[in-house]
């Protein structure tokens, strides 16, 4: 028959054990957060131009991605430039009505659009000509991301090749 004193003993251990198990999947986590900030990733799969005689419509896809397991981080936002020999293009952003969560080993997708007229239009259309019909674009900007240390903004700049419509 066990005593009180090793009820008590035996008690605090399971008490000790079942804390220890209920805080190990967290703790877990927390090890990872700095290893997915630095692991995200923001790619364009996508980059159309559709010319009409009025305007210049650009819209691309953003493929942001967390490669790692850890949970915790929320996709608030992208904002961006698109550029063509480093002369502004056009300026957006895109993103979410609120954050989304940006599960283990998942991607999450938005679209980015920005229409040009007038003379930013005949830029585009002399920078173009210049080009032989296809100039290089590149796209810079920041992701906001909520993690547990508030919202951070990663800087990214990539270079695409754009599709016509």
């Amino acid at each position: 028959m066990l005593k009180a004193r090793q009820i008590s003993i035996l008690s605090l251990v399971l008490l000790t054990a079942g804390i220890w198990a209920y805080l190990l999947g967290p703790t877990a986590n927390y090890v990872h957060y700095y290893s997915a900030i630095e692991d995200l990733t923001l790619q364009i799969p996508r980059f159309v131009v559709a010319h009409t005689d009025s305007n210049v419509t650009v819209t691309m896809l953003f493929n942001v991605s967390n490669p790692t397991s850890y949970m915790g981080l929320r996709l608030a936002s992208v904002s961006y430039q698109a550029l063509i020999q480093n002369k502004l293009m056009g300026t957006a952003g895109t993103g979410p009505p609120v954050p989304i969560s940006l599960e283990p080993f998942s991607a999450k997708t938005l679209i980015g659009t920005f229409v040009m007229t007038g003379a930013k239009m005949d830029q585009y259309d002399t920078l173009f000509a210049q080009s032989g019909g296809a100039p290089q674009w590149h796209v810079r900007g920041t992701m906001s991301i909520w993690g547990r240390d508030g919202f951070l903004t990663p800087e990214f700049d990539i270079p695409v090749t754009a599709s016509s419509t």
